[in-house]
């Protein structure tokens, strides 16, 4: 499911230019308050050092995205969001807002709300600690 969400998004997303890693990059950005260490960006796309180097210098050719040192320790590089891209996530959040509302029309409430439960569940089991 998780697939068809993000194929779908991605489909939806097609005409604002963007590739899927790219929008992820910004809702993790976005998530993270408009900026993340490159490292940690790279573990929360699951992509390796030198894709996401690829992929910032992209994202900053293309005005979303700039590199600044991290206080402390001039090794890291922060990855900040650039007005450009806080109007497109405004873009994304809206057209991904349109595709949940159509998503969640197909179940009534108390679907969604056991719904919730469940994946809470699955959650839970996933993040439990293992013996």
């Amino acid at each position: 499911m998780t697939k068809s969400w993000r194929r779908e998004l991605d489909r939806r997303l097609h005409p604002l230019g963007l590739t899927r890693v790219q929008w992820q990059a910004l809702i993790w950005l976005d998530r993270a308050g408009g900026e993340l260490v490159q490292g940690d960006l790279a573990d929360r796309l699951d992509i390796g050092a030198p894709a996401t180097v690829t992929l910032i210098d992209r994202m900053e050719r293309d005005g979303l995205v700039t590199r600044r040192e991290v206080a402390g320790d001039r090794r890291l590089k922060a990855v900040v969001v650039t007005p450009r891209a806080r109007a497109l996530l405004e873009r994304i959040r809206r057209i991904a807002l349109t595709l949940r509302r159509e998503l969640h029309s197909a179940l009534s409430d108390a679907d969604l709300d056991t719904l919730c439960e469940l994946l809470a569940r699955v959650r839970a089991k996933l993040e439990a600690p293992k013996r």
